[in-house]
C-alpha cells in the first residue's frame, strides 16, 4: 500500500475548517484499512479534534486544494455552500496538444456515469442518466518543446471525473490520465516517475524552462478525428496516432500502481490540481481565497 511519509499541509486554518493541499495518489476518503487523505488527517490532527467530514472531495490521482471540517456545525455550513454553488474552484492542468482559442470558453457537455464501473461519459442531452456538466477554460500556457498546454479551469458543475472527460472529449487528455486517452506518466527508462506531484518544491507559477512568454498563446490545431459515435453515447476522440485508453479492468478502475508487462504505470497521479478555492469561512462568514502550496508538475 502507498505511505505517506510527510505530514499533509495546512494552507488555512479557521478553527472549525481546515484547507488542506491533498497529494495525488491518495483517495480522499477509504475503505476501513486503507490509506487515505482522512487517515493521515486524523492521526495528525488527533489532538485537536475526533471530528473529520469533507463537503467535497478530490480523485485519487489528483492533488491540490480540499476543505475540510472539523465541526458538525462548520461541515453543515460548508456543504450548504456546495449546495447552493457558492463555493468557487480553479483547477489547473496540463493536457496533450496546442489548443487552440476556439476549443476554449464556455464548455457545456452532458456526463453520465458508467454503470458499476469508475468512469463517466459524454452522451447526447436527454439521455437517461445524463447531467449537464459546465466548465469555463482559458488557456495560460503553451510549451513547444513538449506540445503540452497548461489550461485554467473553473468547473460550475461537479460531476464524476468532469474536467478529466471535457477536456479529452475535445482532443486534448490530460498527461497521466490514461483512463480517458492521455498518455502515461513515464521517466527515461520507462519506468514510473515515482515524485509525488503534490509535494512541496515547485515554484507556485513556474514554467518550463522553454515556456517563454512568446509561447503563452493558442494556434490552430487539427482537432484529432472522433471514433464514430454511437446512440445515445458520444465517444472520446482520440489523439492522433493512439488508440481509446478506457480500460475497464480492475488496474485501471482501482486507481492504483499496477505492475504490467515488467513494468510500473503511474497510475495514481495525473497532471490536473485544485489550484484554488474560494468560500465563506464557517466561523465569521468572511470570504477566503486559499491557493495550493504549488503548481501542477512541469514535466515528466
Amino acid at each position: 500500500m502507498r505511505t505517506i511519509n510527510h505530514k499533509i499541509k495546512v494552507l488555512w486554518d479557521g478553527n472549525s475548517a481546515l484547507v488542506v493541499h491533498k497529494p495525488a495518489g491518495i483517495a480522499t476518503q477509504a475503505a476501513h484499512g486503507i490509506e487515505s487523505l482522512e487517515t493521515i488527517l486524523r492521526g495528525q490532527l488527533a489532538d485537536r479534534t475526533d471530528y473529520l467530514a469533507f463537503p467535497h472531495r478530490l480523485d485519487r490521482p489528483v492533488s491540490g486544494v480540499i476543505l475540510v471540517a472539523t465541526g458538525k456545525r462548520a461541515a453543515r455550513l460548508l456543504s450548504d455552500q456546495f449546495a447552493s454553488r457558492k463555493v468557487t474552484k480553479i483547477y489547473l492542468a496540463w493536457v496533450s496538444g496546442k489548443v487552440p482559442s476556439e476549443e476554449l470558453g464556455h464548455w457545456v457537455d452532458h456526463l453520465r456515469k458508467v454503470t458499476d464501473q469508475s468512469r463517466s461519459e459524454i452522451v447526447k442531452p436527454g439521455t437517461e442518466g445524463g447531467q449537464v456538466a459546465e466548465t469555463e477554460a482559458s488557456l495560460r500556457a503553451y510549451d513547444p518543446a513538449t506540445n503540452r498546454s497548461l489550461l485554467e479551469l473553473s468547473p460550475r458543475t461537479g460531476r464524476m471525473h468532469q474536467l478529466r472527460l471535457q477536456t479529452a472529449h475535445r482532443g486534448f487528455p490530460i498527461i497521466g490520465d490514461w483512463q480517458y486517452g492521455g498518455t502515461r506518466i513515464e521517466d527515461e527508462s520507462n519506468n514510473v516517475d515515482e515524485k509525488n506531484s503534490s509535494e512541496p518544491g515547485t515554484p507556485l507559477g513556474s514554467l518550463p524552462a522553454s515556456t517563454t512568454q512568446s509561447t503563452i498563446e493558442a494556434a490552430n490545431h487539427d482537432r484529432p478525428p472522433a471514433v464514430s459515435s454511437g446512440d445515445p453515447t458520444i465517444k472520446l476522440p482520440v489523439p492522433v496516432g493512439k488508440t481509446p485508453a478506457l480500460d475497464s479492468s480492475p488496474h485501471a478502475l482501482d486507481g492504483k500502481a499496477r505492475a504490467l508487462d515488467g513494468k510500473a504505470w503511474a497510475a495514481d497521479r495525473i497532471l490536473l490540481q485544485a489550484h484554488q478555492i474560494t468560500f465563506h469561512a464557517p466561523s465569521n462568514g468572511a470570504l477566503q481565497t486559499v491557493t495550493a502550496s504549488d503548481e501542477p508538475p512541469q514535466s515528466v
